[in-house]
């Protein structure tokens, strides 16, 4: 027997993991600023307030991270492997130095890493902003991973799986959060950055939220976001589970949790939301065509015409 759940039943499950995945989280943190460097409260971010409202159906999303935030800097996959630093030369992004660890494919046993743009700096080709945040698509026809650009960290997909080297015997995924080692991190930046994952929490609800009020009259398009939204706690956990330190600084938890935002705000921009069908056009209304006279039959020749 197939049960089907109304929507307002999956809307309450699903705020409800929010919510204890919230407490679950330990004190996340932004990227590392120098020694010495006070931090100061993130800005107050555009949208809804938590307490709802209707929507009214404009919106005005937040300016996504600005690419400042990742040039020149070194990054690890889960702060822990490889080396990824990206750098800019005039209106172009390429990446200088990507390593990446992967598993031998003769001896999956065994570790290996792959060393891409030590004979040059790779393009990073501008794929726009489909979830809210920039992406850009390494120009490598071997492994062609695409990054989101976050505050201070890279989100990496992999939409061919992982990418397999026969000449040096390995097999690599640069899937996963590229970020700073966990340990990078002082107990005054994550006290401080603390207030920066509850601000995002609530900005997140809020604009779910809304979301679905932008859907009430589409039943499906709700469910589906129901559904992915409730998708996203068990992925955030999944992308960080191996993330360094993350138990105690939990940086990848807030950096997913703020693109997770971003992509909920495109699409109350209506840069991203749901397709609608378009209606059926209705066939053109084809002209009269005149009806000619019928011809007059001939006359008869006169009579003795031969």
């Amino acid at each position: 027997m197939r049960l089907i759940f109304p929507v307002s039943l999956l809307l309450l499950l699903v705020l409800t993991a929010e919510s204890r995945a919230q407490l679950q989280l330990p004190g996340a943190v932004g990227a590392p600023t120098p020694t010495g460097q006070s931090l100061t409260p993130p800005a107050s971010r555009s949208g809804p307030s938590p307490s709802g409202g209707t929507y009214s159906g404009h919106f005005s999303a937040s300016r996504p991270p600005a690419l400042e935030s990742v040039i020149d800097k070194s990054f690890s996959l889960s702060g822990a492997r490889g080396l990824l630093q990206v750098e800019k030369a005039g209106a172009d992004l390429r990446v200088a130095r990507l390593t990446v660890v992967g598993d031998k494919i003769s001896r999956p046993n065994q570790s290996c890493e792959v060393s891409m743009g030590a004979e040059g700096p790779i393009t990073l080709k501008p794929l726009g902003a489909p979830d809210g945040v920039q992406r850009f698509e390494l120009d490598s026809s071997a492994c062609p991973v695409q990054f989101d650009v976050l505050s201070g960290a890279l989100r990496a997909r992999s939409p061919n799986g992982a990418c397999a080297f026969s000449a040096a015997d390995c097999r690599i995924d640069a899937a996963g959060l590229w970020g700073p080692a966990g340990t990078s991190f002082s107990d005054a930046q994550i006290k401080v950055i603390e207030k920066e994952r509850g601000a995002l929490e609530n900005a997140m609800r809020a604009h779910f939220r809304t979301l679905l009020d932008k859907y009430k009259k589409d039943k499906p398009a709700a469910q589906a976001a129901i559904k992915e939204q409730a998708g996203f706690s068990s992925e955030r956990a999944q992308v960080c589970r191996d993330y360094d330190r993350e138990e105690a600084v939990g940086f990848c938890a807030l950096r997913l949790t703020e693109a997770r935002d971003f992509r909920l705000q495109s699409r109350l921009a209506g840069e991203g939301g749901a397709v609608k069908a378009e209606k059926p056009k209705s066939p053109p209304k084809r002209r009269a065509t005149p009806v000619a006279a019928p011809a007059s039959p001939p006359e008869p020749p006169p009579a003795g015409a031969q």
